[in-house]
């Protein structure tokens, strides 16, 4: 119980984070609830968003979502609160009491409002400048520069989104929501577990390595910052490339130009 309130509470709090939409998303449910006619407008607008917080922090509901959901993914639960259609629709409600210039200024209020109590969506550290025509981050373009065509591969977490937008050649043993892998208990397979050893920060190659061999990985791409147990030839690798960021790492039983793609697009 004490975990789903510390996973709950570190979720929740990181949705809102830095915003004043939530005290917003009351008032306006509530004013939905009291001032609106329609009792479908009113269910949807103002029930529904209440009920999804509710449902979200009532313990039973809580703990089975969760178990069910995924540790990970439980906060998404979060994403059946139409902020942005539960909030304007009580500012036009607001509104509609109003009339003539009253209503020209009781908008602009209401803009302001909102910009004041939402956080700036540029801001977040997923937005950056691009720097290149591909809009992928410049570390990604570095690392596919240095990888052979029609080849697959096992990657750091920081570059499964973007290798096959560059690169569509290169097929991946998992995609980005791997992240699955790590709420399994039992039952789970080498590519789980090829996942979970690629988390660690000190890598264990008597472990990564016939995992990644025996899952076809031809190059395996992690951070230069990771630590390993063991050496990568005593375990079929050696080292093919190097980024500023990243080494690559390759199968020694590979041949230049070789196809080892695990499907064909």
């Amino acid at each position: 119980m004490q975990e789903f309130f510390e996973i709950a509470t570190t979720d929740f709090a990181a949705t809102f984070e830095g915003a004043w939409m939530l005290p917003l998303l009351l008032l306006s449910a509530g004013l939905i609830l009291w001032k609106e006619p329609d009792w479908t407008r009113k269910i949807l607008l103002g029930g529904l968003p209440l009920a999804a917080i509710f449902i979200y922090w009532f313990l039973p509901t809580g703990m089975l979502l969760m178990k069910l959901l995924g540790e990970n993914i439980y906060w998404r639960i979060l994403w059946l609160i139409l902020l942005a259609v539960t909030i304007p629709y009580a500012l036009c409600l607001l509104l509609r009491r109003c009339r003539g210039l009253r209503r020209q200024a009781a908008f602009l209020l209401c803009l302001v409002l909102l910009a004041l109590c939402g956080t700036p969506l540029l801001a977040s550290e997923e937005f950056l400048d691009s720097t290149n025509e591909y809009k992928i981050p410049q570390y990604v373009i570095d690392v596919c520069e240095l990888l052979p065509e029609n080849i697959h591969a096992v990657v750091s977490n920081r570059l499964l989104p973007y290798i096959r937008l560059y690169d569509t050649s290169i097929t991946l043993e998992y995609a980005r929501n791997a992240f699955v892998f790590v709420s399994l208990e039992e039952g789970r397979s080498d590519i789980e577990k090829l996942y979970l050893e690629m988390q660690e920060d000190e890598i264990d190659l008597s472990v990564l390595a016939p995992l990644a061999k025996s899952e076809g990985c031809t190059f395996i791409v992690l951070s230069n910052t990771r630590t390993y147990i063991g050496e990568w030839e005593d375990n079929g690798y050696t080292k093919y490339a190097s980024t500023d960021e990243f080494d690559i790492f390759v199968d020694m039983d590979y041949e230049e130009g070789e196809d080892t793609r695990k499907w064909i697009d």
